[in-house]
């Protein structure tokens, strides 16, 4: 699911750059917005602890611009406005 971002973050570059870059805002974004995935875990203590991760379904959409090279043709303002509009 997420072996194409892996190896472009790990590959470094310009591309890599940008598209830590593109996490990162994604991250952001989506938190003030609510978007973040809501889990829960053990804590230390052993309380149940709520969590936010990035949703798995964005790393395959990331994995699509990686692929088709929109990730070098596209600003990160606009990845991250496509990212936060959904699938379509």
């Amino acid at each position: 699911m997420a072996d194409v971002v892996l190896r472009a973050l790990a590959g470094g570059g310009r591309r890599g750059a940008k598209l830590a870059t593109v996490i990162k805002r994604l991250v952001l974004e989506a938190a003030e917005l609510g978007e973040l995935e809501t889990y829960q875990y053990l804590g230390d203590h052993g309380q149940l602890v709520r969590g936010r991760k990035f949703p798995p379904c964005w790393f395959d959409r990331l994995d699509k611009a990686i692929e088709t090279d929109a990730i070098d043709h596209l600003s990160v303002d606009r990845i991250v406005e496509i990212m936060l509009q959904g699938p379509r």
